[in-house]
């Protein structure tokens, strides 16, 4: 027994180092990870205020094109009637 000591400790210091070495690679794929999620949810959130702006803009224009062609006058800007120069 005395002579399987040396690389019975040897196999254990390789298993701690292995072990060591892989919870390091995965802590540094978590960190990867997350910063991934991050970069995708700063991406979404400004897709969905473009959808918002986008819809705001469709609200306005309908409220433009539902005035009577009577009113136009006295509801839009001279500036919009004229041909442009």
């Amino acid at each position: 027994m005395r002579f399987l000591a040396p690389y019975l400790a040897g196999g254990a210091v390789a298993a701690v180092l292995g072990a060591a070495g892989l919870a390091w690679h995965l802590s540094a794929e978590v960190d990867r990870l997350q910063a991934r999620a991050q970069i995708l949810d700063t991406m979404l959130t400004g897709c969905n205020g473009r959808v918002a702006d986008l819809h705001l803009d469709k609200e306005r224009d309908d409220a433009v094109d539902s005035i009577p062609d009577s009113d136009l006058g006295r509801s839009v800007p001279d500036r919009w009637l004229l041909p442009a120069e």
